[in-house]
């Protein structure tokens, strides 16, 4: 029987460093294939510029998933995010810049108009920094762009009427900042839009009916703003809401009856209503409910028994109107994760359990 010699520990190790190391060349090499453009290059050090970002490092492949470009997400800093995110599929083993995350860094420049440069950029997320101006009327250029969030940042003035030819957005939030006058009708153009963030800026009058025409809005937030009027009676324009927000929006009530046309809401939140008393709103149809507020509403009369049919309900405040009649019996029984508020009502006090606590 033929034996097979033992190999000696210094060539398997031998063996294994050449091993790696070609390995290593093969990565070295794929990463020196790909690469960023020179003109994307440049306009990368515009952005940075009219940012006010300093960190970066041009002496490293933007497109390379260097730490320097795409910094991985820390537990310790949840709000930021500094990635920049390449598309290298292109022929030729070109990339292009589709992704952009600039989120929770302190930066206090402008709102960038080199960001139009970007032509292949899909997302662009400015959120809580201070950049302050206007959005740049060059954006409208970007024909690929789908997410844009400026939320919490300094940026002013109206809205632009030209924002609303900026037709591939799917997601737009203004959030936070300091835009003040009216909603421009032209919004309405954002055929693609499906999330529509205004909430807390300084926006005034009357909220057009024109976007009526954003049939494929699954989320609106407009709270904290000084807007004129009553809440809309075509909110049933929007039949694939999942989420909205008007929450001391400066709107009047009563709740509108379309409401109850919204049968996939599952977060609803209105507050702060001036106007005259009205009963609770139908809600029925709106059996995937998980949060319902309904707070400072002038709303009268029992709470609707069909609440208790809304299985999937984890946050329920109905605080500050004038509902009377009988506490549900329902409601003491429901599980004490879930946040339930009451308060300041007319209910009857015979209703109150007497273990009950003191959100009721």
């Amino acid at each position: 029987m033929t034996t097979i010699p033992n190999v000696p520990d210094t060539i398997i190790s031998l063996v294994i460093v050449m091993l790696l190391i070609f390995l290593a060349e093969i990565k070295v090499d794929a990463q020196a294939r790909f690469k960023l453009p020179d003109d994307e290059v440049k306009v990368l050090r515009e952005i940075a510029v009219q940012v006010g970002k300093k960190d970066w490092n041009f002496n490293i492949e933007p497109c390379s998933n260097n730490t320097n470009w795409l910094t991985p997400r820390s537990q310790d800093r949840p709000l930021y995010n500094n990635s920049l995110i390449c598309n290298c599929s292109y022929p030729g083993d070109v990339c292009h810049v589709v992704h952009l995350f600039l989120k929770g860094q302190d930066l206090s420049g402008k709102l960038p108009p080199s960001l139009a440069k970007l032509p292949y950029l899909e997302t662009a997320d400015f959120a809580r920094n201070y950049l302050s101006g206007s959005i740049p009327p060059e954006w409208t250029s970007m024909k690929n762009l789908k997410y844009l969030s400026l939320c919490v940042n300094n940026v002013s003035g109206p809205i632009p009427t030209y924002l609303g030819n900026m037709t591939s957005l799917v997601y737009l939030s203004l959030e936070n900042n300091k835009f003040s006058g009216t909603v421009p009708t032209e919004l309405a153009k954002l055929f693609n839009l499906e999330n529509l963030i205004l909430k807390a800026n300084y926006l005034t009058g009357k909220f057009p009916e024109a976007l009526t025409k954003l049939t494929k809005l699954t989320e609106l937030r407009i709270s904290s703003n000084n807007f004129a009027g009553r809440i809309p009676n075509f909110l049933d324009s929007w039949k694939n809401l999942n989420k909205l927000e008007i929450q001391a929006s400066g709107l009047k009530g009563p709740i509108p009856s379309t409401i109850s046309e919204l049968s996939d809401l599952t977060e609803l939140r209105i507050s702060d209503l001036d106007g005259h008393s009205s009963e609770f709103p139908s809600l029925k149809n709106m059996t995937k409910m998980k949060l319902l507020m309904l707070r400072s509403c002038n709303l009268v009369g029992p709470i609707p028994g069909y609440i208790s049919k809304m299985t999937e309900l984890k946050t329920l405040y109905f605080t500050s109107n004038q509902l009377s009649g009988d506490v549900p019996k329902w409601i003491p029984k429901r599980d004490a994760k879930y946040k339930t508020d009451l308060s300041y009502n007319n209910f009857n006090e015979s209703s109150v359990p007497s273990t009950c606590p003191d959100y009721l």
